[in-house]
C-alpha cells in the first residue's frame, strides 16, 4: 500500500467517543461522571451498527467510558485493558463549566485555545503537550499489543484528537476540523513494515453514531 510492495503488520483501531454523560454538555477532563441512559444507548447503537466482533477492547479508566467497555467486553467475551493515560485532558479552573459559561468567563482564553491548543493551557489545567505524550504514549503500547488484530478504543473527544495529531502527523488545531459526537467511532489501520516504520489510513470517521 505504501511504497514498495512489502509485508506490513496491520493494526486497526476503532476510536469510539464515549456517550452521554449524567449532566449534560460541559467540560468534564478530570470530573467523573457516569453516563446517563442515553449515553448508554448511544454506545450500545453505535457498536450494534457496526457489526463488528472485536479481539480486545481498550479503555480509560473514566467511569463514562470504563463501565460501557467493561459490559461489552463480558458481553463478547474479549479482554479489556484499562489504559491510565487515555483519560481525557484536564481542563483545569473550565472543569464543570457548560460551554457558555465557560465562554461567558474566559473568552479570550478559549479563543486561544481554539486557535492554537498547543500553545494555551487553561489555569490549573493540563499543558497539552503534556497531554499529547501520554496519549501517544498509550497507542504506542495499544498498537504494540494489537499486531495484527482489529481492537475498540473506548476514550473521550480530546483522546480521538490527539491520536489524530499523533498518527496522522497534523496539527492539533486541525483536528477541531473533525466532529467528534457522543459513541461516533473513528478507524484508523496502523501499517508497520518490517524495520519498524510505521503509516496510519484514516478509514472512517464518524461512520457509526448513538
Amino acid at each position: 500500500m505504501f511504497g514498495q510492495p512489502q509485508t506490513f503488520d496491520t493494526t486497526t483501531l476503532d476510536l469510539i467517543r464515549h456517550g452521554e454523560p449524567e449532566g449534560g454538555v460541559r467540560y468534564r477532563g478530570s470530573v467523573d461522571d457516569p453516563l446517563c441512559h442515553r449515553g448508554w444507548e448511544q454506545l450500545r447503537n453505535s457498536t450494534s451498527q457496526s457489526g463488528c466482533r472485536w479481539n480486545a477492547v481498550f479503555s480509560s479508566p473514566m467511569l463514562r467510558c470504563h463501565a460501557f467497555a467493561s459490559a461489552l467486553s463480558q458481553q463478547q467475551q474479549i479482554p479489556l485493558t484499562v489504559i491510565d493515560g487515555l483519560r481525557e485532558l484536564c481542563f483545569g479552573t473550565l472543569e464543570g463549566l457548560t460551554p457558555e459559561q465557560a465562554w461567558q468567563q474566559y473568552p479570550e482564553l478559549l479563543t486561544n485555545v481554539w486557535q492554537d491548543p498547543a500553545g494555551h493551557t487553561p489555569p490549573e489545567g493540563e499543558p497539552y503537550s503534556d497531554f499529547l505524550a501520554r496519549v501517544s504514549e498509550s497507542l504506542d503500547q495499544v498498537i504494540t499489543a494489537a499486531k495484527n488484530q482489529h481492537v475498540l478504543l473506548v476514550v473521550h473527544g480530546g483522546v480521538i484528537r490527539a491520536a489524530l495529531t499523533y498518527l496522522l502527523n497534523i496539527q492539533p488545531s486541525d483536528t477541531f476540523c473533525f466532529e467528534v459526537p457522543y459513541a461516533g467511532m473513528t478507524r484508523l489501520k496502523i501499517y508497520t513494515d518490517q524495520a519498524g516504520r510505521r503509516n496510519t489510513a484514516l478509514t472512517f470517521a464518524n461512520r457509526f453514531q448513538g
